[in-house]
């Protein structure tokens, strides 16, 4: 039986299937569903400004980037682009709380009752896993793929990670 359903969502398509499917196990077994978004700091990707974009966010400090020039010892200049910034950290978390609101919304629209919303900063993986171990859970939901960049396809994919070391089951929704 399940009691506790963590669903991991960055707002991606597949997250929201993901988050569609953990919300109708959770309300046909009574479960409690906690809700994720995980901040991993860095740049945002580009699928990541067009959602913030689309979610009404205003990204036009992030889009400006900043430029730091330095001069390397031999005086030869050497530009530097910091594209992480305080704006930029600034759009992830509001774009997080977006994203769990309205999961929260759709949670309650289909008669979910006890859910719960949580934004974890860091490395995606290692903060689901955490949340999992903490919120005693038995299932957690997420999609194959998120709106991070192409470093995962080197990397190796969250989801990937997640249901290697998860102590419970693993659903991940194409």
């Amino acid at each position: 039986m399940l009691k506790n359903i963590l669903v991991s969502t960055d707002g991606s398509a597949h997250a929201k299937k993901a988050e569609a499917l953990a919300i109708d196990i959770a309300s046909k077994y009574g479960a409690a569903l906690v809700i994720l978004s995980v901040i991993e700091g860095g740049a945002l990707s580009e699928d990541a400004k067009r959602l913030a974009q689309q979610k009404g966010i205003d990204i036009s400090a992030v889009l400006a980037g900043i430029d730091i020039t330095a001069a390397a010892p031999e005086g030869a200049p050497i530009v530097l682009h910091a594209e992480y910034t305080l704006s930029t950290a600034r759009v992830q978390a509001e774009l997080a709380e977006i994203i769990i609101t309205e999961a929260k919304e759709h949670a309650a629209s289909h008669g979910v009752e006890r859910v719960r919303c949580l934004t974890e900063g860091g490395d995606p993986a290692g903060a689901i896993l955490k949340v999992a171990e903490n919120e005693n859970t038995d299932l957690i939901v997420m999609g194959s793929r998120g709106l991070g960049a192409l470093k995962s396809l080197l990397m190796g994919s969250v989801s990937q990670k997640v249901s290697h070391l998860a102590p419970c089951s693993c659903i991940t929704v194409k």
